[in-house]
């Protein structure tokens, strides 16, 4: 039988003797989770440093480190030595500090730390679900297939072993750069290979729906404080709810499986939003202005633009965005997009006098005044824009 005299500790942990190398990249893994956490916070978590974050959590912890932390590895040994006090109370320790990281900060390890999540993240973002589903509608989650296969595990460890489990755990697929020749890596890399090939069009599918880590952590997940919410400046477009692969984008959810892939803010402040046609509109009034062509006054001509860059702002979180354009037209710092950028370059060559005595606060009661007709000016057309991370190619 190949499962027979099998030395667990040197086939899961063969760089245990390597101590600077698992020291370094435990830090660095560490180190990936805060700094996730803090850009999340911060509303800073960009596509490129996704991409840097989760690649980190690929290399040390997959490649460097052979798949760890293996927390599937740890649960499978509480299932096996349930009988065995001594040892089962460590590894209840050991999982129990996951735990308490997933109480405080939610699903960050499972998101941005785990490389095994790390791979499902990346496979994610090739591109996937290319339609949108524009009447998708809140529902609770039945987990009967979690549950199920986390029976499962249980029941086989207990029964037959930790040995017969291990090659249910694709995470010991990143094994095959310590041990290329053990039979069990060799089908847990299958596994492996599998779980990225799926998750192309099928989102984190072993987080969801097999990881039995995953299905403890969603019942954490849902009282964790650290969610993402929407603020008070919300145009209740639908767009995050639409584009959550987890379903965790409504008001009402716990999200619990929350993943943090960031793919609903990004959305919500894309630039992708923003109306081509209007922009061209735009610069065609600052043209007209420019040219003696409009009998407005200056101050009426420099008003009616700023309304018109505003509404080009809907989308967006308004209050952030007009603070954007205020810092912009008093030169503290450029706004992000180079569409409105040169906009806002062409206004205080134009309207030199007026940018800098612009009132924030006349705007923002404005915005007030008009919000909730607004709301209903968001047209559908414009998630036609939208491929999970990517812009739709316009044939």
């Amino acid at each position: 039988m190949i499962f027979q005299n099998l030395d667990i500790q040197t086939l899961y942990f063969p760089h245990r003797d390597i101590f600077i190398l698992v020291i370094l990249s435990f830090v660095i893994l560490i180190s990936v989770g805060l700094l996730a956490v803090i850009l999340l916070r911060r509303q800073k978590l960009t596509r490129n440093l996704k991409l840097v974050l989760l690649s980190i959590s690929f290399i040390f912890g997959g490649i460097i480190l052979g798949g760890v932390p293996n927390v599937v590895l740890v649960i499978q040994h509480i299932f096996a030595d349930i009988f065995y006090p001594n040892r089962w109370a460590f590894l209840v320790l050991r999982i129990s500090i996951f735990f308490i990281l997933t109480l405080i900060f939610g699903r960050i390890f499972c998101g941005y730390v785990c490389p095994l999540g790390a791979v499902q993240e990346l496979a994610s973002m090739i591109r996937f679900k290319p339609k949108l589903d524009y009447d998708r509608k809140f529902w609770k989650k039945k987990n009967y297939l979690r549950w199920g296969f986390f029976g499962i595990y249980a029941i086989t460890a207990i029964i037959w072993g930790l040995e017969t489990t291990l090659f249910m755990n694709p995470i010991n697929g990143f094994l095959i750069f310590w041990t290329p020749l053990n039979v069990v890596i060799f089908i847990a890399l299958i596994t492996f290979l599998l779980t990225f090939f799926i998750s192309i069009f099928i989102y984190r599918p072993y987080c969801r729906f097999f990881c039995p880590f995953g299905a403890l952590a969603f019942l954490f997940g849902k009282i964790s404080p650290l969610k993402i919410r929407r603020t008070p400046y919300c145009t209740e477009c639908g767009i995050c709810e639409k584009i959550c692969p987890t379903l965790e984008g409504f008001d009402i959810s716990e999200k619990g499986e929350c993943y943090y892939c960031y793919r609903c803010i990004d959305f919500c402040t894309n630039e992708m939003f923003i109306d081509t046609g209007k922009i061209a509109q735009i610069n065609r009034l600052l043209t007209t202005y420019s040219l003696d062509f409009d009998s407005l006054s200056k101050e009426k001509y420099f008003d009616k633009i700023i309304k018109s860059i505003i509404r080009l702002l809907i989308p967006y979180k308004r209050a952030h965005a007009l603070e954007q354009l205020n810092d912009a037209l008093k030169s503290k710092k450029n706004i992000s997009l180079d569409a409105i950028q040169n906009i806002v370059i062409r206004l205080k060559a134009i309207f030199p006098e007026e940018t800098k005595q612009f009132n924030i606060s006349k705007y923002k009661k404005w915005i007030e005044q008009n919000e909730s007709r607004w709301k209903d000016k968001i047209e559908p057309v414009h998630l036609d824009k939208l491929f999970y991370g990517l812009k739709k190619e316009i044939q």
